[in-house]
């Protein structure tokens, strides 16, 4: 989404987390596991609210956790914690953040795990068992965050109670509303995004940021118009020129149909094209 807007409830979770193992508080784990669908903005919502507690994240991606180095994966874990954890001790809020844990480390159907597979499990287990190692230069707890889509999927004992906290996420209706009105503010009536967020309440954060998207694509083509067609003079006139569009409005019925093209767009590039045999889209 071009603007996140931090709903409380995430936001609370997230500074409960913090305070509990910056003061070193043992009844919570040091992971905090966010999980639920694609598109609801977890990552994004977990970035806003690390920053604004003034927390730098030392992340991990998904693609880190696998390698071609036996064991790699693991080392990276524990040197991230550690660097994070030094960083605590001089007075630098810190956290060890993972993305979409379960794409790598979860357990699916015919992966019966790689070594790179245990050993970052492994690791993130010690951790969680062993948060402050002196002899692993972590002389300080480090909250660590993980996000996914299936909770499931990951090592049992891993999620166990007392070495994470789990955190289903989805927006409920207030939330969704409360996103919606803000996306489209200054672009769509509070009236138009309410029933936005109504007839298109199963849908995640993700589609409504899209349907913003297109309004303002719709909107900035129009201004563009007049520009020429020839790219290489487009490019030649460019340097020193400042580009201003304004923000496009647009009416309540132009705001729904082009969330109902959205939609259906979203639909169709999901459909299996090479089962159709007549090549035409249904």
């Amino acid at each position: 989404m071009n603007e996140i807007l931090l709903l409380p409830r995430f936001h609370e979770q997230i500074r409960l987390h913090l305070v509990a193992n910056f003061l070193e508080i043992p009844v919570r784990p040091i992971v905090l596991g966010i999980f639920g669908r694609s598109g609801d903005g977890k990552s994004a919502q977990l970035a806003a609210a690390l920053e604004a507690f003034h927390v730098d994240p030392y992340r991990i991606s998904a693609g880190d956790l696998e390698s071609g180095m036996a064991g790699e994966p693991g080392k990276l874990v524990a040197r991230t914690y550690s660097a994070a954890s030094l960083a605590i001790q001089k007075e630098s809020p810190a956290a060890l953040v993972i993305e979409d844990i379960d794409t790598t480390v979860g357990e699916w159907e015919l992966n019966t795990g790689t070594v790179n597979h245990q050993q970052v499990i492994a690791e993130l287990m010690h951790l969680a068992d062993r948060p402050i190692d002196t002899l692993r230069n972590c002389p300080c707890r480090v909250p660590v965050f993980v996000t996914g889509n299936n909770l499931s999927r990951l090592y049992p004992p891993l999620r166990r109670h007392g070495r994470m906290h789990v955190m289903p996420w989805r927006p409920n209706a207030a939330e969704l509303r409360t996103v919606v009105v803000g996306l489209f503010r200054g672009i769509a009536t509070e009236q138009a995004c309410e029933v936005l967020a109504g007839e298109f309440a199963e849908q995640p954060l993700a589609f409504f940021a899209q349907v913003r998207q297109a309004v303002l694509e719709a909107g900035i083509g129009r201004q563009l118009s007049s520009v020429d067609p020839d790219m290489r003079v487009l490019l030649q006139r460019r340097h020193g020129r400042h580009h201003a569009f304004s923000q496009p409005r647009i009416t309540d019925h132009d705001l729904l149909r082009l969330a109902r093209k959205t939609r259906d767009d979203l639909d169709t590039g999901l459909q299996n094209f090479l089962a159709e045999p007549s090549g035409e889209l249904r």
